[in-house]
């Protein structure tokens, strides 16, 4: 199979912008959590609780966004191993 530049480009390019979103993504669910424990918080007058609560579900959730990656990099892997 004769590799076009621009399967070539395309074979580069996304698994580099799939990296890239991960630290975004990551970053997005902890702001999400600590802010809606925040918002949580001010509503019930429960001040720290709630936010410390949503910050731990927002790691777990940036956790599984690395465990996804990490899945689906081991599946490309094994995939290209077969070629």
């Amino acid at each position: 199979m004769v590799m076009t530049a621009q399967n070539y480009k395309k074979d580069n390019i996304l698994p580099l912008l799939r990296y890239s979103s991960v630290g975004l993504e990551m970053g997005l669910c902890v702001v999400i959590g600590i802010t809606l424990g925040y918002f949580l918080d001010k509503y019930f007058h429960t001040s720290p609780y709630l936010t410390i609560i949503f910050l731990f579900f927002g790691i777990a959730a940036a956790i599984k966004t690395i465990m996804r990656l990490i899945k689906q990099v081991a599946k490309d892997d094994e995939r290209n191993n077969d070629k």
